[in-house]
């Protein structure tokens, strides 16, 4: 079977995608969380897709345009697995990213990494050592994820992380990409997997992002 080695990163915003992490140089070089990932990407991938789990506001799209991305939405919790499924059937990429945007630090060469590794598997996902894994920075070929997300009964209650979890534990030509072995060469601070959950890893990501604040607009006027 010959593969389609095109590459499709599909972006779950869940709400904080208005953050600003940069540190403001100037008042019109700042960037917001996922102008951060799709910053990351955009290289790597071939095409880019948002899925909010919100109606997103104007100024978000107009913020993420530039990137040259297609954006679906879904207004109930219970419809963002759905939703994904739907940015994964619209995707030409045999492979997708599936990441979201409260990971802002994610180096271009991890994502590389994990769709290299995905050649030939349903799934490249990044394994620590004490056995976690990261269902929600991984890439997925996207015909068995869609079977599995259409076919898939889970509790009413589970949520979208829950999902996705259940999804990777159930695929079989899984590439587990050890995080301490493999993927710190890349990324020695780990910095791809900072999640941005409260004020405090917030301000984090501020402090180590005040390096990369005026690369965004800079890439995203070489989009354009």
């Amino acid at each position: 079977m010959i593969e389609n080695n095109s590459r499709g990163a599909i972006i779950f915003a869940t709400g904080m995608e208005n953050e600003t992490i940069s540190r403001h140089f100037a008042p019109q070089e700042k960037g917001t969380l996922i102008e951060y990932v799709l910053d990351s990407v955009w290289t790597v991938a071939d095409e880019l897709i948002v899925v909010f789990d919100h109606e997103p506001k104007l100024s978000t799209i107009e913020a993420i345009s530039p990137f040259g991305v297609k954006v679906l939405t879904t207004s109930k919790p219970e419809t963002a697995l759905q939703t994904i499924c739907d940015a994964f059937k619209s995707a030409k990429a045999d492979h997708c990213l599936l990441a979201t945007e409260r990971a802002p630090l994610l180096k271009p060469n991890v994502v590389l990494a994990l769709f290299e590794n995905a050649l030939g598997h349903d799934l490249a996902i990044p394994k620590w050592r004490d056995g976690r894994i990261e269902p929600f920075l991984a890439v997925y070929r996207k015909n068995p994820f869609i079977r599995l997300a259409t076919s898939l009964k889970l509790s009413p209650r589970a949520t979208i992380n829950d999902q996705i979890g259940a999804i990777a534990d159930r695929l079989f030509a899984v590439k587990y990409v050890s995080v301490e072995n493999e993927l710190k060469e890349l990324d020695p601070e780990l910095d791809s997997f900072l999640e941005v959950k409260d004020e405090k890893s917030l301000q984090k990501a501020r402090i180590k992002a005040s390096t990369r604040g005026k690369r965004i607009l800079k890439r995203a006027a070489k989009i354009r």
